[in-house]
């Protein structure tokens, strides 16, 4: 399987206007400008639920799409978590 990268992710969801404007309508708050940062800091965790009713992308490919963005293999960060 390979990985699908955070900006393809924020195109299938409609881009960083319709994930703000999901978000916003959820009751949170959160900025085009903090959308289009996630391709250098991965999707933080809190907003998943929205990219998942958005897209066909699950938690694992999210999980990888994070990874792959902060530089971090998937099987090393696996690792990190069994260890804690």
């Amino acid at each position: 399987m390979s990985t699908i990268s955070i900006r393809k992710i924020i195109k299938d969801a409609g881009g960083a206007e319709a994930i703000s404007k999901a978000a916003t309508e959820a009751g949170g708050d959160l900025s085009k400008d903090a959308v289009y940062k996630w391709s250098k800091t991965g999707i933080p965790d809190r907003h998943w639920p929205i990219i998942i009713a958005l897209t066909d992308h699950g938690p694992v490919a999210l999980y990888a799409a994070n990874c792959a963005a902060r530089g971090v293999p998937v099987a090393a960060a696996y690792r990190l978590e069994a260890a804690e």
